[in-house]
């Protein structure tokens, strides 16, 4: 299997970068008088497309732009920089697929015909713009989970099959190990409070644990009806709140009294899953098999739903960012999105399709969500603009990453655990 993915990966390479060599001929003072990109979009039978939409962007993975046809289906685009593009067109449910490695010469032009044949669009997997660098989990075997950014900047991860706590030094790379008390606990989210103390859910055990930033100890909070907590986060209460799965259950702990209250969620076996602190003052969380989002308010515990007009939608984590609030669709092979102020979803096709089963997802510093195909079929690193609703996708460095959760650092890194290869990720 790892040498399939080898010899894919050196296929997709040659793929991308064998035809800079094209404009590599050109001297560097050539190459900075502007181009231009310019095309015809047509049908399968071969008529022009008035208004469709064609998506362009740099082959490096750059900023995706977005401009229509005019009547005759004809397209421009000027003063672009020498090298290579990419481009595509859609209209309705027809997609043409990807124009890869298109030359735009120095002072010249470049003419693509775009034809629309497709009823979904194909992936097309570009490298990624800046560095991916990942490191190996010191436990063989240790199953790396959700991560966290603590105040001085350390990433932590939960280890999920080896009952660790794992700390991670970014700039120094160097790793600390804490074992949780309990054996065989499953400890699986985790979050920093703003002392720094790491708060994570003992998964199989029914208890939720704290390790003191200080001293290094731990402290064990066993909960009630929640027997499987799975998700925790700071509410704007300063409590630690929960899902729990199978529980059917939100729960809360105060941190001051070491109390936990729950709150049983109106729709039954909803499997509630990722949660998050939106700017509304509500926490949201998934609801993976009841198929709605799910909102409580942290100071009654009142608990509403929202449930999507689309069938078949499996929530599974999500992210606050702009006044919505964006999830991944795992069942569905979708991205989806609430917006707070009037509540509506909307929904986008993964790249890969139905069954690449969209899992950790995050927003970057510019409000742009990135989230992981984790189907081992699919595997791929998506990033999507919300500003022109077009997608990015990016190969992962390992088969069968299986990511998920991500978390954004001060910096504004994105880290994310690959769990089955025992390695983390980032992504900057």
């Amino acid at each position: 299997m790892r040498r399939a993915w080898r010899n894919c990966a050196m296929i997709l390479c040659a793929a991308i970068f064998v035809p800079a060599a094209l404009w590599a001929q050109y001297p560097k003072v050539a190459r900075q008088r502007p181009g231009s990109l310019n095309g015809r979009v047509v049908s399968a039978k071969g008529t022009p497309v008035a208004g469709a939409m064609i998506m362009w962007q740099a082959s490096d993975g750059g900023i995706p732009h977005v401009l229509h046809s005019d009547g005759q289906g004809r397209f421009y685009v000027r003063r672009l920089r020498t090298g290579l593009y990419a481009v595509r067109a859609s209209a309705g449910r027809t997609w043409s697929v990807w124009k890869q490695n298109v030359m735009v010469p120095p002072g010249g032009a470049a003419h693509v015909t775009l034809r629309l044949a497709f009823e979904a669009p194909s992936v097309a997997v570009v490298e990624l713009k800046g560095t991916m660098h990942t490191w190996n989990v010191p436990v063989v075997g240790a199953l790396p989970h959700d991560p966290a950014v603590d105040p001085k900047g350390n990433i932590w991860f939960t280890l999920q099959a080896s009952g660790h706590l794992a700390r991670f030094n970014p700039d120094t790379h160097v790793w600390k190990l804490f074992k949780v008390p309990t054996p065989d606990s499953g400890p699986h989210g985790l979050v920093s409070d703003a002392n720094g103390n790491i708060w994570f859910t003992e998964n199989y055990v029914g208890k939720i644990g704290r390790l003191d930033a200080r001293t290094g100890a731990f402290s064990e909070f066993s909960t009630h009806l929640a027997k499987d907590p799975h998700t925790p986060v700071i509410g704007p209460d300063g409590a630690v709140w929960f899902t729990a799965q199978n529980s059917n259950v939100i729960g809360r702990l105060d941190v001051d009294t070491g109390k936990v209250t729950e709150y049983g969620i109106p729709t039954q076996n909803s499997h509630p899953y990722g949660m998050v602190s939106a700017n509304d003052g509500g926490l949201w969380f998934c609801e993976l098999t009841g198929q709605r989002l799910g909102r409580v308010d942290p100071s009654s515990g009142v608990i509403t739903e929202f449930t999507p007009s689309e069938p078949n939608v499996h929530p599974r984590r999500l992210v606050a960012v702009n006044g919505a609030i964006y999830f991944t669709d795992s069942g569905g092979g979708r991205l989806g999105r609430l917006t707070l102020a009037d509540k509506k979803f909307k929904f986008w096709n993964s790249p890969s399709g139905k069954n690449s089963e969209p899992y950790g997802i995050a927003a970057d510093s510019t409000g742009k969500i990135w989230y992981v195909e984790s189907a081992a079929s699919a595997n791929k690193l998506v990033r999507f603009n919300p500003a022109v609703e077009v997608f990015t996708v990016f190969a992962m460095p390992a088969p069968d990453s299986s990511v998920r959760n991500i978390a954004r650092d001060a910096r504004g890194r994105l880290w994310m655990p690959l769990s089955l290869p025992d390695k983390i990720m980032v992504v900057e």
